[in-house]
């Protein structure tokens, strides 16, 4: 978030009257705490002092037992001590009794001397581990657990930060000790701190706080303290407020308007459900003016806790606050109520009607298209979610924002889309489908409350949550319908596991064949060489001839499940609308729908997502949908790109753009088409007549350096579309590969023949252009790490309670 907004909102300075809404966790003020625990912390729950091992403790390892990779283990002098016999040695101890399954991890303390190594690494995992499997895919994906380790003379204290959700329902603790073969280690203690024990020994506060993996932003109440704060609440007001505990006490939330001495109880809710949200509205018109409230919980116990989610007192009925006419180059119209950002995962947009495919795949949006405006020519700025969806969510090139690997975190300087409408006092909900697009990347950022993609329980259809999201965002909805909005909808049906949801699954693939292909599959596995892409089950065209099976054959089955489940993503769309119409929100609200990427069918040699920049994983589609606003049935062919999404929401919306936004808005282009339908003449034009600019769209491919990333992780390129051609710079290549390629990208979309060699003139143009890109993206890096400079400590320490800065 730009720095000047962040003082604002942790400063809880005064925001302006059209807002209308006060959130509770920008004003809390830790000074209106009243009272204290008098009795002792709980006991560590998972602690093992090899020091000092508890008494009468049978095994002097205290469970500890050596996996793969470990020679020698045994207590020496109070610590626990070994030699690494590879470069993955694995340590592994059963979960403590103590520890609350439902529980999340906070962190793991390791206190350690190390000979050599890099770094220490931890996960939970089954009861019996199967070490050849978790090495695998320890190699392709990092553990969620790490720290970077050093050697030294003497034991060093570690504390290994959770780099994705994790609950503590493990059955053993994996420790990676050191990443070196030959090392050997000295353990002093190892401690699991769950969010519970740390929650319990901190005083009431602001949090991001989750419940099953549901994360709001929240203040968290400590018995038996209690809060009180002033407002001055507007007429027809209500305290927008979720509540929810991980105690399995009853726990019974309460609020009362203070008045002179005494005090009247405006809210009383028991919760005896842990570990679950639940909707707890507020009616506050009878308080208008000054108002003071007192929080707290009632429980038979000290240092009980219990989480009040997403407070804002908002008005009914508010217009949506706009800093600048609603509409753009468009022409005035009324600002949307709310505002809907739909992102489908893997979408190549010539799997879609609207975009010439043959097959029904996506009726909805047909509609949606037919009845809004369409881009022919969108083209996306990466090829794999992680670095995708910041682009989108900050207009900003990954080469600027910077997010380009596994691990990689979104800066705490960067002005969000949710920041943007949070800041002008819309609710703002997210549902992520996949890590990538939630707290992993710090993409929380403006959001009041955000649904991991671990939330969702489907173990079947895990990778098909558009029904469960919008089951979800109905109801979410249907609460906010009287107040301004933001939902960030990520739905991943079309990734793989490409086989859908019955009935979808037999739409176009034949039943008769599916165990074959399966058989196939099993077959194609054991010969794929990379082992993410193994464990994807994603093979290259030679891998597949050599397992024996037709790769023509193979990928049109993959092809047959993966439209039934753009289809079944379309239905659940469908479903969306048509609670918009229900509630009378249909033209109220914008929609927005977008793919991060598409998907590569062996068109150039491989199948999954990441690997290139070709047209199958650049090219994603991009409708623009609300009844009476959005011009009907506009077919916009100019080139645009991902990152332009933002600023025309923003435009749409009468909010300001960020200053660092690399896009542009889409309004003078859509005027432009709307006001040439049937007249004829230059779309083009017209639009730049209005403002806007034929700019280079860029597709990045960067080098990784992190398992996780899609392989091959040593190649690094960039494509560059402008004026109807298309330059492929591979910087870092594979052996073969040119350093330079040209398409003809408008009759050869998907960048099968490259015409570099009769077109130098066109290669040397755009080479200037990528040079000049280059320049413009470097010039525009955010700051690196997730603390933006000049903030004080007390600032910095808000952003933290947040999960904006680590």
């Amino acid at each position: 978030m730009a720095l000047a907004a962040t003082l604002c909102l942790l400063a809880a300075c005064r925001r302006s009257p059209e807002t209308k809404v006060v959130r509770l966790v920008d004003v809390f003020d830790t000074a209106k705490i009243e009272g204290s625990p008098k009795g002792k912390a709980p006991e560590p729950g998972a602690l093992w002092d090899f020091a000092k091992p508890p008494q009468g403790a049978a095994d002097p390892l205290l469970g500890w037992k050596a996996g793969d990779g470990v020679a020698g283990l045994k207590i020496q002098d109070g610590k626990l001590t070994g030699r690494s016999t590879t470069d993955f040695p694995i340590l592994y101890v059963s979960r403590p009794k103590s520890v609350d399954p439902k529980d999340a991890f906070d962190s793991i303390q390791v206190k350690i001397r190390l000979s050599d190594g890099a770094n220490l690494r931890a996960m939970g995992g089954r009861a019996k581990p199967d070490f050849a499997q978790i090495i695998q895919q320890g190699r392709a994906f990092p553990w969620p657990f790490q720290s970077p380790a050093s050697k030294s003379a003497d034991a060093q204290s570690f504390t290994l930060q959770a780099q994705q959700v994790s609950r503590m329902n493990w059955d053993t603790l994996l420790l990676r000790p050191t990443d070196v073969t030959g090392a050997t280690f000295e353990i002093e203690s190892i401690r699991a701190v769950s969010q519970r024990e740390r929650r319990a020994t901190t005083r009431s506060g602001v949090g991001w706080q989750g419940l099953s993996d549901v994360y709001q932003e929240a203040l968290v109440s400590r018995s038996p303290e209690k809060f009180t704060m002033q407002f001055d609440v507007p007429s027809n007001a209500w305290l927008d407020l979720n509540v929810g505990t991980v105690e399995d006490h009853p726990v019974t939330f309460k609020i009362a308007a203070v008045q002179g001495a005494g005090e009247r109880v405006l809210f009383e809710r028991t919760i005896t459900t842990p570990h679950r949200w639940e909707p707890a509205p507020v009616d506050l018109s009878a308080l208008a003016g000054k108002t003071t409230l007192r929080f707290w919980l009632e429980v038979p116990e000290e240092r009980l806790i219990g989480f009040w989610g997403s407070p804002a007192i908002r008005v009914r009925g508010a217009a949506p606050a706009t800093a600048r006419t609603p509409g753009g180059a468009l022409g005035r119209t009324p600002p949307p109520q709310g505002t809907i950002l739909i992102m489908c995962d893997t979408l190549r947009k010539d799997h879609l009607p609207m975009y010439g495919y043959g097959r029904g795949t996506s009726p909805n949006l047909a509609r949606m298209a037919a009845q809004g405006a369409v881009f022919l020519d969108n083209v996306s700025q990466a090829t794999w979610t992680k670095v995708a969806t910041p682009s989108i969510m900050t207009s900003l090139y990954p080469r600027s924002h910077q997010v380009h690997d596994f691990t990689h975190r979104l800066s705490a300087a960067a002005d969000t889309l949710a920041e943007s409408y949070r800041a002008a006092g819309y609710a703002t909900v997210s549902y992520s489908s996949v890590l990538f697009t939630g707290k992993f990347t710090n993409l929380q950022q403006g959001f009041e409350e955000l649904h991991e993609s671990s939330s969702v329980d489907d173990p079947k259809y895990h990778a098909k949550t558009a029904r469960t999201f919008v089951d979800r965002a109905e109801g979410w909805i249907e609460r906010h319908r009287d107040t301004p909005f933001f939902m960030y909808l990520h739905v991943l049906d079309p990734h793989d596991p490409f086989e859908p949801r019955p009935p979808y699954d037999v739409l176009w693939a034949d039943a008769a064949k599916k165990e074959e292909h399966e058989s196939q599959l099993g077959k194609i596995r054991k010969v794929i060489e990379n082992p993410l892409l193994r464990m994807f089950g994603m093979p290259s065209r030679a891998e597949i001839e050599k397992a024996g099976v037709s790769p023509g054959e193979y990928v049109a089955y993959d092809k047959d499940w993966y439209d039934g489940s753009i289809r079944g993503m379309d239905a659940e769309v469908g479903r969306l609308v048509e609670k918009l119409r229900r509630l009378g929100l249909e033209d109220k609200v914008q929609i927005a729908f977008i793919g991060d990427h598409g998907e590569e069918f062996i068109e150039h040699g491989r199948m999954f997502h990441g690997q290139t920049v070709y047209g199958e994983l650049a090219g994603v589609p991009l409708l623009l949908y609300r009844p009476g606003a959005i011009p009907q049935g506009i077919q916009i062919k100019e080139t645009v790109r991902s990152i332009d999404l933002m600023p025309t929401l923003l435009d749409l919306s009468g909010l300001a753009v960020p200053k660092r936004a690399q896009g542009q808005s889409l309004l003078p282009l859509l005027a432009a088409a709307r006001d040439a339908k049937g007249k004829g003449g230059s779309v083009a034009e017209a639009a730049q007549r209005l403002g806007w600019k034929p700019e280079p769209a860029v597709t990045e491919k960067a080098k990784s350096e992190n398992a996780g990333g899609p392989p091959p992780l040593e190649t690094e390129s960039y494509g560059l579309v402008l004026g109807g051609w298309k330059l492929v710079h591979n910087v870092q290549r594979s052996a073969g590969a040119p350093e330079f390629e040209l398409y003809n990208h408008a009759d050869d979309p998907l960048d099968k023949t490259d015409v570099a060699g009769q077109h130098p003139d066109v290669v040397g143009r755009l080479r200037e252009q990528l040079a000049a890109w280059h320049k413009m993206v470097e010039a525009g890096k955010l700051p690196k790490g997730d603390v933006a400079e000049g903030m004080s400590q007390k600032d910095l320490d808000r952003l933290r309670s947040l999960g904006y800065v680590q």
